[in-house]
């Protein structure tokens, strides 16, 4: 399969190196940016990968086209796709805030795959939201979940929720670090070392989540567990209830939320 990435940015360049590490039967990877200094490494790492000099020998040469380029360059690529390309590849979007109905209008290519992923894809673990266009085969559906499954696991949803999807996986990461970082940080406050604190805090909230994805259970199954009565563990969730930890984590996922369902519309409107 030859695969083709326009745009090697953040989540480009993610892209780029999990497909080279991990996919299975890549022929070729073909790549594409504004700045192509940055994929000297790419290239110096494979045989595999080429470097294009303009979209439409990608859109010539692949089967699937990722496109990771900023919203706002977005539209110019577009014309450049719709004026040049020879064949219909299947586009791969992780364009943030550009509907399918937009791509496929501005670029004339029927089968479009709209993705949001997240940081940890990184490692092979992220999660990946992922909505298909009408259209697609079985057999279709199925080779952009292999190219997906590089990146960690996958969650088929609908276009209209995947504001949600960018504030619990998307933007969900950078939430995590901050509270784990708050819990290190308090760990010193008690006289642990920093590499200690880390370790421990990393362990316990790595365990507790693999613990529910097994289990399968409600999370406050395994909380009522380590929760005895007049205990050290029921005096800090009284703390965390009585200072509003839930409420405060709800309001700033649903702001994001919100945040991302006002940038879509902005960027809807300026096509």
């Amino acid at each position: 399969m030859k695969i083709g990435i326009i745009g090697v940015g953040n989540i480009g360049g993610i892209f780029a190196h999990r497909l080279l590490s991990k996919f299975e039967g890549l022929e070729a990877l073909y790549l594409l940016d504004r700045y192509p200094e940055k994929l000297s490494g790419l290239a110096s790492d494979s045989t595999r990968v080429v470097l294009a000099s303009e979209p439409s020998e990608i859109f010539k040469n692949c089967t699937h086209v990722i496109l990771s380029v900023k919203p706002q360059d977005c539209m110019e690529l577009f014309a450049q796709i719709k004026n040049g390309r020879q064949h219909n590849p299947i586009i791969i979007s992780t364009i943030t805030g550009i509907q399918i109905d937009t791509i496929v209008s501005n670029t004339s290519i029927k089968k479009i795959a709209r993705i949001m992923p997240n940081v940890p894809s990184a490692i092979g673990r992220g999660v990946t939201g992922l909505v298909f266009s009408e259209g697609f085969t079985k057999d279709e559906c199925r080779e952009v979940k292999r190219i997906l499954f590089t990146m960690g696991d996958i969650v088929e949803v609908r276009e209209k929720d995947l504001a949600a999807v960018t504030a619990l996986s998307g933007s969900g990461p950078a939430f995590v670090f901050v509270i784990v970082e708050s819990l290190i940080d308090v760990g010193l406050k008690m006289g642990l070392s920093y590499e200690v604190s880390r370790e421990l805090i990393l362990g316990t909230l790595g365990g507790s989540v693999e613990l529910l994805k097994e289990r399968g259970n409600h999370p406050g199954e395994f909380r009522h567990l380590v929760t005895s009565p007049g205990g050290t563990t029921i005096e800090g969730i009284y703390s965390l209830e009585r200072e509003g930890l839930r409420g405060t984590i709800m309001k700033a996922l649903f702001d994001t939320y919100l945040r991302a369902k006002e940038i879509n519309a902005e960027l809807e409107g300026k096509k």
